[in-house]
């Protein structure tokens, strides 16, 4: 029993991450129609600049912070002078974005090398707490618990707020949206600036657990579109059933089926395709 609560344990930090990830995934889609397959790349680069801070200062919070920063701001020039002239343009979008993902991957590669690295997580984090017979790292209970908090903010912004009632008019009609005279554009690129922001945070919480290595993005990016598909484009509740479908579905895959953990991931997404294609809880964006 015991060994059970674990691996659900493990599943649960493992699909927070996968969360934190696909959120601005899923959001800027949603909100704005815009496909950005370099998530996964930038994820990558959040972490390393974090990883970077720590080497130098040696404070893990402001690590998390300025990898926040930099993803915002590398997604602010991605916006700005890229993916706003590509509106409504979705194979033009996948192709400068996947181009954009190798050119970062290179760059991570340039600057910080080959080899892989792992982060610590910071000292009153370490350590673990008995379940049964077994250990539980309480940094993973630390994941849980920014993930929970982050999604109550998420649903708090999307569901409560003014901001979250423009997000909503323009994902079901834009046109009539901007014809009220709100600025739908600003509220987008927002929203796009806090997907970066929240691909860095993830970036960085994740490397005491996945480490960081160059071409990481590309097995994240896939992860990230499958949550997506599963979960549903635009909503955060979506999002978060879908990673923890996911999330769930590969740990204990892993600890059980191991030759076989990679198919559960790609089962639940077909599935979801040939059943219900929106999502579990999403909507058609085009």
């Amino acid at each position: 029993m015991s060994t059970a609560i674990v691996i659900g344990l493990n599943g649960l930090s493992y699909a927070f991450i996968l969360f934190l990830l696909a959120a601005g995934f899923s959001l800027t889609f949603g909100v704005m129609g815009v496909i950005n397959l370099a998530h996964g790349a930038l994820f990558v680069l959040g972490a390393y600049v974090g990883l970077e801070v720590v080497a130098r200062i040696d404070n893990f919070w402001v690590a998390i912070a300025v990898a926040a920063l930099a993803l915002a701001v590398v997604g602010f020039g991605l916006y700005f002078f890229f993916l706003r002239h590509l509106y409504n343009k979705i194979p033009e979008q996948a192709v400068l974005t996947i181009g954009i993902a190798y050119m970062v991957a290179n760059v991570i590669l340039w600057i910080w090398g080959p080899v892989a690295q792992l982060g610590h997580a910071p000292g009153f984090l370490t350590g673990a707490f008995k379940v049964g017979t077994l250990s539980f790292p309480i940094y993973r209970l630390f994941i849980i618990g920014v993930g929970l908090l982050i999604l109550a903010l998420l649903w708090w912004l999307q569901d409560r707020t003014r901001v979250g009632a423009i997000i909503r008019a323009g994902m079901d009609n834009k046109d009539m949206t901007v014809s009220l005279g709100i600025n739908y554009g600003l509220v987008s690129t927002l929203v796009f600036l806090l997907g970066m922001a929240l691909a860095g945070v993830a970036g960085m919480l994740a490397t005491p657990i996945l480490g960081s290595y160059p071409s990481m993005g590309d097995n994240l990016l896939l992860l990230s579109l499958i949550v997506v598909v599963v979960g549903g484009t635009g909503y955060i509740q979506g999002t978060m059933l879908g990673a923890l479908i996911i999330g769930l579905l590969d740990t204990f895959g892993k600890a059980y089926v191991p030759e076989a953990a990679l198919f559960f991931s790609y089962i639940a997404f077909l599935a979801v395709l040939l059943i219900r294609p929106s999502g579990l809880i999403g909507r058609k964006v085009f």
